[in-house]
């Protein structure tokens, strides 16, 4: 497999990346506000509903809160870094822009390609030089006999 058929690969990929990436960070949103939740719900232990935890019960609560704000910045961090992943993918079009530009700088680069145009090149100068002196002389005035 070549250069260009991994990036024709990519190319009918990109699309579907970019939404997969959207929906996940989306979902690491909606985890992370959860967390939020559970660690608000469990923040003060003054409430009337912990009053009568002691001990090992109370210890639950707070291994809770503590596991809350972790997975909290955990979904926060992840949000953030596949949400700029999402808006890194390149599309469709500008990978086969890519394949396209590897592939003329193959073709420039080889060798007979300036065998080939060194005297293409040539044989148009000339065509241009002729073109270019007939249409100066039907351009000037005619001389008056």
């Amino acid at each position: 497999m070549n250069n260009l058929s991994i990036l024709i690969y990519l190319s009918g990929v990109t699309g579907t990346l970019g939404n997969f990436l959207t929906f996940v960070t989306v979902v690491f949103g909606i985890l992370g506000v959860v967390s939020l939740i559970v660690w608000l719900v469990h923040h003060d232990e003054t409430n009337s509903a912990y009053v009568r935890l002691q001990g090992d019960a109370l210890a639950g609560v707070r291994d809770t809160r503590k596991t809350a704000w972790r997975w909290f910045w955990c979904f926060c961090g992840l949000m953030v870094f596949t949400g700029s992943l999402a808006s890194l993918v390149p599309s469709r079009q500008t990978v086969l822009l890519i394949a396209g530009s590897e592939m003329g700088e193959r073709v420039l680069n080889h060798p007979k390609f300036n065998q080939v145009v060194d005297p293409g090149l040539e044989l148009v100068t000339t065509w241009m030089q002729k073109e270019t002196a007939e249409i100066r002389r039907s351009m000037e005035p005619a001389k008056k006999q």
